[in-house]
Protein backbone atom coordinates (compact mmCIF):
# COMPACT_ATOMS: atom_id res chain seq x y z
CA UNK A 1 0.00 0.00 0.00
CA UNK A 2 1.37 3.42 -0.99
CA UNK A 3 0.99 5.95 1.81
CA UNK A 4 0.07 9.46 0.63
CA UNK A 5 0.18 12.73 2.55
CA UNK A 6 -1.74 15.67 1.05
CA UNK A 7 -0.37 19.21 1.36
CA UNK A 8 -2.63 22.11 0.33
CA UNK A 9 -3.32 25.51 1.94
CA UNK A 10 -7.10 25.26 1.72
CA UNK A 11 -9.22 22.67 3.51
CA UNK A 12 -11.58 22.44 0.53
CA UNK A 13 -8.68 21.53 -1.78
CA UNK A 14 -7.38 18.93 0.67
CA UNK A 15 -10.85 17.40 0.89
CA UNK A 16 -11.14 17.33 -2.90
CA UNK A 17 -7.79 15.61 -3.37
CA UNK A 18 -8.63 13.16 -0.60
CA UNK A 19 -11.89 12.32 -2.38
CA UNK A 20 -10.06 11.83 -5.69
CA UNK A 21 -7.71 9.28 -4.14
CA UNK A 22 -10.34 7.48 -2.04
CA UNK A 23 -10.92 4.06 -3.49
CA UNK A 24 -7.86 4.16 -5.76
CA UNK A 25 -6.09 0.81 -5.84
CA UNK A 26 -2.97 0.54 -3.66
CA UNK A 27 -3.23 4.13 -2.33
CA UNK A 28 -3.92 5.16 1.26
CA UNK A 29 -4.17 8.79 2.43
CA UNK A 30 -2.38 8.87 5.79
CA UNK A 31 -2.56 12.57 6.59
CA UNK A 32 -3.05 16.16 5.50
CA UNK A 33 -1.07 19.37 6.01
CA UNK A 34 -1.85 22.99 5.30
CA UNK A 35 1.70 23.93 4.36
CA UNK A 36 5.40 23.36 4.95
CA UNK A 37 5.23 23.99 8.69
CA UNK A 38 2.44 21.44 9.09
CA UNK A 39 4.30 19.00 6.85
CA UNK A 40 7.45 19.16 8.97
CA UNK A 41 5.37 18.37 12.05
CA UNK A 42 3.20 15.62 10.51
CA UNK A 43 5.80 13.89 8.33
CA UNK A 44 7.55 11.76 11.01
CA UNK A 45 4.24 10.32 12.27
CA UNK A 46 2.51 9.89 8.88
CA UNK A 47 5.57 8.24 7.26
CA UNK A 48 4.26 8.71 3.71
CA UNK A 49 5.77 7.23 0.59
CA UNK A 50 4.57 10.19 -1.48
CA UNK A 51 3.53 13.78 -0.74
CA UNK A 52 0.80 15.20 -2.98
CA UNK A 53 1.30 18.98 -3.11
CA UNK A 54 -1.11 21.66 -4.34
CA UNK A 55 1.20 24.48 -5.49
CA UNK A 56 -0.80 27.51 -4.39
CA UNK A 57 2.04 29.43 -2.74
CA UNK A 58 5.50 29.69 -4.39
CA UNK A 59 7.41 30.40 -1.16
CA UNK A 60 5.71 27.59 0.73
CA UNK A 61 6.22 25.23 -2.20
CA UNK A 62 9.98 25.81 -2.04
CA UNK A 63 9.95 25.11 1.70
CA UNK A 64 8.00 21.86 1.16
CA UNK A 65 10.72 20.69 -1.23
CA UNK A 66 13.38 21.64 1.32
CA UNK A 67 11.62 19.64 4.05
CA UNK A 68 11.48 16.57 1.78
CA UNK A 69 15.10 17.02 0.69
CA UNK A 70 16.20 17.06 4.32
CA UNK A 71 14.10 13.98 5.05
CA UNK A 72 15.75 12.10 2.18
CA UNK A 73 19.23 13.06 3.37
CA UNK A 74 19.04 11.98 7.01
CA UNK A 75 22.14 10.35 8.47
CA UNK A 76 19.99 7.70 10.14
CA UNK A 77 17.48 7.19 7.32
CA UNK A 78 16.74 3.56 6.63
CA UNK A 79 13.79 4.26 4.33
CA UNK A 80 13.53 5.30 0.71
CA UNK A 81 13.26 9.06 0.02
CA UNK A 82 9.73 10.46 -0.02
CA UNK A 83 8.35 11.07 -3.51
CA UNK A 84 6.57 14.29 -4.47
CA UNK A 85 3.65 14.91 -6.85
CA UNK A 86 3.14 18.63 -7.53
CA UNK A 87 -0.08 20.05 -8.96
CA UNK A 88 0.59 23.43 -10.62
CA UNK A 89 -1.61 25.99 -12.32
CA UNK A 90 -1.85 25.57 -16.14
CA UNK A 91 1.19 27.23 -17.66
CA UNK A 92 3.52 26.18 -14.85
CA UNK A 93 4.23 27.23 -11.30
CA UNK A 94 1.95 28.41 -8.56
CA UNK A 95 1.49 31.76 -10.27
CA UNK A 96 1.09 30.40 -13.79
CA UNK A 97 4.58 31.58 -14.76
CA UNK A 98 7.52 29.86 -16.40
CA UNK A 99 7.61 26.12 -15.77
CA UNK A 100 11.40 25.79 -15.95
CA UNK A 101 12.10 27.30 -12.53
CA UNK A 102 9.90 24.93 -10.47
CA UNK A 103 11.10 21.97 -12.52
CA UNK A 104 14.70 22.95 -11.78
CA UNK A 105 13.80 23.14 -8.10
CA UNK A 106 12.30 19.67 -8.18
CA UNK A 107 15.29 18.17 -9.96
CA UNK A 108 17.77 19.80 -7.59
CA UNK A 109 15.95 19.17 -4.33
CA UNK A 110 14.71 15.62 -4.43
CA UNK A 111 16.39 12.20 -4.36
CA UNK A 112 13.15 10.28 -4.75
CA UNK A 113 10.63 10.10 -7.57
CA UNK A 114 8.57 13.12 -8.49
CA UNK A 115 5.79 14.21 -10.78
CA UNK A 116 4.70 17.58 -12.11
CA UNK A 117 1.10 17.81 -13.26
CA UNK A 118 -1.45 20.47 -14.08
CA UNK A 119 -4.16 21.13 -11.51
CA UNK A 120 -6.53 20.09 -14.29
CA UNK A 121 -5.30 16.48 -13.99
CA UNK A 122 -8.05 14.02 -13.15
CA UNK A 123 -8.09 11.42 -10.39
CA UNK A 124 -6.70 8.64 -12.56
CA UNK A 125 -3.78 10.78 -13.73
CA UNK A 126 -2.95 11.87 -10.18
CA UNK A 127 -3.16 8.31 -8.87
CA UNK A 128 -0.89 7.07 -11.68
CA UNK A 129 1.63 9.83 -10.91
CA UNK A 130 1.60 8.94 -7.21
CA UNK A 131 2.31 5.29 -7.99
CA UNK A 132 5.17 6.27 -10.31
CA UNK A 133 6.75 8.68 -7.79
CA UNK A 134 6.53 5.99 -5.11
CA UNK A 135 8.92 3.78 -7.09
CA UNK A 136 11.35 6.57 -7.97
CA UNK A 137 10.07 7.50 -11.45
CA UNK A 138 9.64 10.98 -12.91
CA UNK A 139 6.33 12.00 -14.50
CA UNK A 140 5.58 15.18 -16.45
CA UNK A 141 2.46 16.32 -18.23
CA UNK A 142 2.83 17.45 -21.83
CA UNK A 143 2.77 21.13 -20.92
CA UNK A 144 5.87 20.73 -18.74
CA UNK A 145 7.98 18.68 -21.14
CA UNK A 146 9.15 21.45 -23.49
CA UNK A 147 10.41 23.78 -20.71
CA UNK A 148 12.30 20.89 -19.11
CA UNK A 149 13.99 19.96 -22.40
CA UNK A 150 14.99 23.59 -22.89
CA UNK A 151 16.35 23.69 -19.34
CA UNK A 152 18.36 20.51 -19.89
CA UNK A 153 19.80 21.89 -23.13
CA UNK A 154 20.88 25.06 -21.32
CA UNK A 155 22.59 23.14 -18.52
CA UNK A 156 24.32 20.75 -20.93
CA UNK A 157 25.81 23.49 -23.14
CA UNK A 158 29.22 24.60 -21.81
CA UNK A 159 30.06 28.29 -22.17
CA UNK A 160 32.79 29.49 -24.53
CA UNK A 161 36.18 28.13 -23.58
CA UNK A 162 34.90 25.35 -21.32
CA UNK A 163 36.05 21.83 -22.20
CA UNK A 164 33.24 19.55 -23.40
CA UNK A 165 31.53 17.82 -20.49
CA UNK A 166 33.13 20.19 -17.94
CA UNK A 167 30.48 22.79 -17.09
CA UNK A 168 32.08 25.19 -14.58
CA UNK A 169 29.38 24.96 -11.94
CA UNK A 170 31.74 25.90 -9.10
CA UNK A 171 30.79 29.55 -9.24
CA UNK A 172 27.21 28.58 -8.35
CA UNK A 173 28.31 27.24 -4.95
CA UNK A 174 27.84 29.72 -2.15
CA UNK A 175 30.64 30.52 0.27
CA UNK A 176 28.92 28.38 2.91
CA UNK A 177 28.55 25.47 0.47
CA UNK A 178 32.28 25.65 -0.27
CA UNK A 179 32.96 25.44 3.47
CA UNK A 180 30.69 22.41 3.73
CA UNK A 181 32.34 20.79 0.72
CA UNK A 182 35.76 21.27 2.28
CA UNK A 183 34.59 19.53 5.46
CA UNK A 184 33.04 16.76 3.35
CA UNK A 185 36.48 16.31 1.80
CA UNK A 186 37.76 15.57 5.31
CA UNK A 187 35.26 12.72 5.55
CA UNK A 188 33.20 14.41 8.24
CA UNK A 189 29.52 13.39 8.71
CA UNK A 190 26.71 15.94 8.70
CA UNK A 191 26.55 16.14 12.51
CA UNK A 192 30.20 17.13 12.79
CA UNK A 193 29.92 19.56 9.88
CA UNK A 194 27.00 21.25 11.64
CA UNK A 195 28.98 21.52 14.88
CA UNK A 196 32.10 22.88 13.14
CA UNK A 197 30.12 25.60 11.33
CA UNK A 198 27.74 26.38 14.19
CA UNK A 199 24.65 25.56 12.14
CA UNK A 200 21.77 23.15 12.68
CA UNK A 201 21.93 19.55 11.47
CA UNK A 202 19.00 20.23 9.11
CA UNK A 203 20.86 23.18 7.58
CA UNK A 204 23.99 21.07 7.12
CA UNK A 205 21.97 18.35 5.40
CA UNK A 206 20.35 20.89 3.10
CA UNK A 207 23.76 22.31 2.10
CA UNK A 208 25.03 18.80 1.31
CA UNK A 209 21.96 18.06 -0.82
CA UNK A 210 22.40 21.38 -2.65
CA UNK A 211 26.10 20.66 -3.31
CA UNK A 212 25.33 17.23 -4.75
CA UNK A 213 22.68 18.74 -7.03
CA UNK A 214 24.84 21.65 -8.22
CA UNK A 215 27.84 19.40 -8.95
CA UNK A 216 25.56 16.76 -10.48
CA UNK A 217 27.16 14.22 -8.15
CA UNK A 218 25.58 10.92 -7.17
CA UNK A 219 27.45 10.65 -3.87
CA UNK A 220 29.48 12.65 -1.36
CA UNK A 221 32.68 11.02 -2.65
CA UNK A 222 31.90 12.03 -6.22
CA UNK A 223 31.09 15.58 -5.09
CA UNK A 224 34.45 15.86 -3.35
CA UNK A 225 36.26 14.44 -6.39
CA UNK A 226 34.53 16.89 -8.74
CA UNK A 227 35.15 19.73 -6.33
CA UNK A 228 38.86 18.94 -6.15
CA UNK A 229 39.07 18.67 -9.92
CA UNK A 230 37.54 22.14 -10.23
CA UNK A 231 39.66 23.71 -7.53
CA UNK A 232 36.80 24.10 -5.05
CA UNK A 233 38.43 22.06 -2.29
CA UNK A 234 41.94 21.19 -1.15
CA UNK A 235 42.62 17.51 -0.48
Amino acid sequence: MIRVLIVAPYASVRAGLHALLDGADSLLVVGEAGGAADLERVLPQARPNVVLLDESGPADTARVREVLALTGNRDDADEEPVGLVSLAAPGGGADGGDTATPLAGLRAALDGGWAYLSKEADGQEIAAAVRAAAVGLIVLDRGSLSPLLALAATHNTPPDGAPPGETPVGETLTAREREVLQLMAQGLPNKIIAARLGISLHTAKFHVASILAKLNAASRTEAVTLGARRGLVVL
